[in-house]
């Protein structure tokens, strides 16, 4: 165990500074501020062993231009969250750096390089989104070439699912999520950091409850615990109704083995983002080892399982539309809950409550973005300028950028992601029932505004409360 993480007998703590959980973000923050000012009391509250952690389970794309969506743009908040994304994505090098310095380690290595392929014949959102992600590198100078995918090493898709085009994104690439998470451990033990091994059970008046009894007193208190941080925020009267909720989005991957005389590619090869949160993913490790991914079964509470048919959806995507032979590797499934926001978008920064700050709501961007988000977040603790995006600050109406129909649409293209689901006459025949059963939604939840995709049921079942949003008039 660390040594500096507490003991069951010592019940009270009093320090400067607490975090409410210890994945990437939150990590980030406290090494953060330590290294500003380091006489500063920090104590980092989670479970030792994080069970569910979205950081952990992920894997890492360090992205920016490659998560860009046909919407992404549409409001302020999704331009100020890639440019989040996009500044971290050039710190990762150095931060690296900074991170094994503290700790005495080697760096782990990033893997450089991108391939977003475009594949129409598996999803209607992959030519938007696909011809997006090209208008934005073109537009910011970002360095990028056009690719023919049969010239990409170890892609060997099903013939009929294979990509029309790619762009292949040097600045964009990957790195172990283990790696990463052990450094973070390593800096902040190294850094003199606090930890606290436990859950928050509650968050009040500069006091934060642990479910072992402890008791933290607080000057300031940042609650950064993920999809876990909903709990806690709704406990806190002032900000009823005040801040989005945060849902789980229960998300599966397979860390991976190639077997010998198997092939897989060298490169991070990825579609563009298909809604409800989906696509498909083949992140490579050293020589042997690769992620696949994703899936996202969005719930209220959290899944302490994940579902067969999302594991399903992982292996036929990945040996559908990446690779055949990847049926001969070894792999263990991992899952983890992505922290989601009502409206999509994360919360960041101060609330009302004095003392009380906010960092959640990331979805799987929270590990990418950890270097520049803790930067911001602790030039506003300090009160220094460059601070976080004024959009993004937790207390807020739920954010929109579609229109009704514009919802509806992504809702019916998100429910007909598969091969043929989009040719053919029977394909045209089951999208007009899906848009009936999605247009009933819609009616159920009394919906005048579109929502992302993922939350559609649940506004639909009351879950989420649909009076809150409003149309945006916040629109690039």
């Amino acid at each position: 165990m660390n040594p500096l993480i507490e003991q069951p007998h010592a019940r009270s703590t009093c320090t400067d500074l607490a975090i409410v959980g210890n994945g990437a973000v939150a990590m980030s923050i406290a090494i953060e501020h330590r290294r500003r000012v380091p006489d500063a009391r920090i104590a980092v509250i989670g479970p030792e062993r994080r069970p569910g952690s979205a950081s952990l389970a992920a894997g890492i794309m360090l992205a920016s231009h490659s998560e860009i969506e046909a919407t992404t743009f549409r409001h302020a908040a999704g331009r100020a969250k890639f440019d989040l994304i996009r500044a971290a994505v050039a710190d990762w090098p150095g931060w690296l750096d900074v991170l094994a310095a503290i700790a005495g380690l080697e760096p782990p290595k990033i893997r450089a390089g991108t391939v977003i392929l475009d594949n129409p014949n598996v999803s209607g959102f992959d030519p938007p989104n696909f011809d997006a992600i090209l208008d934005a590198l073109r537009r910011d100078g970002s360095d990028h070439e056009l690719v023919d995918p049969a010239d990409i090493r170890g892609y060997r898709p099903t013939p009929h699912l294979r990509a029309t085009r790619g762009v292949r994104v040097p600045s964009d690439g990957a790195i172990d999520a283990f790696a990463v998470m052990e450094l973070l451990d390593e800096a902040a033990a190294a850094l003199g950091i606090e930890r606290i091994d436990g859950r928050a059970a509650s968050v009040r008046d500069g006091i934060v409850h642990c479910d072992r009894g402890r008791v933290v007193h607080a000057e300031r208190i940042v609650v950064a615990a993920g999809a876990a941080s909903d709990g806690l925020l709704r406990g806190i009267p002032e900000l009823d109704g005040r801040v989005p909720r945060i849902l789980h989005g229960t998300g599966v991957g397979l860390r991976c083995r190639a077997t010998p005389g198997l092939t897989t590619p060298d490169e991070v090869l990825r579609t563009p983002n298909r809604g409800a949160g989906l696509g498909v993913y083949h992140v490579p490790f050293g020589s042997d080892r690769f992620y696949l991914g994703a899936t996202n079964v969005v719930s209220v509470e959290p899944r302490e399982h994940a579902r067969l048919g999302s594991l399903h959806l992982v292996l036929q995507s990945a040996m559908d539309e990446i690779s055949s032979e990847l049926r001969h590797a070894e792999c263990r499934m991992v899952t983890g809950h992505r922290p989601i926001g009502a409206d999509g978008f994360p919360l960041l920064g101060r609330t009302s409550v004095p003392g009380l700050w906010i960092a959640t709501g990331t979805r799987r961007d929270g590990v990418t973005a950890a270097p520049e988000i803790a930067r911001r977040f602790v030039n506003e603790l300090l009160g220094m300028d460059d601070g976080l995006p004024a959009c993004l600050s937790p207390e807020r109406r739920p954010i929109t950028v579609l229109d009704r129909d514009q919802g509806i649409d992504v809702a019916v293209r998100s429910r007909l992601i598969g091969p043929g689901s989009s040719t053919g006459v029977s394909a045209g025949r089951l999208e007009d029932e899906v848009r009936r059963q999605v247009v009933r939604l819609y009616d159920r939840a009394g919906l005048d505004v579109g929502v992302p995709a993922e939350l559609l049921d649940l506004y639909a079942d009351g879950r989420l409360d649909a009076s809150r949003l409003v149309a945006s008039t916040n629109v690039d």
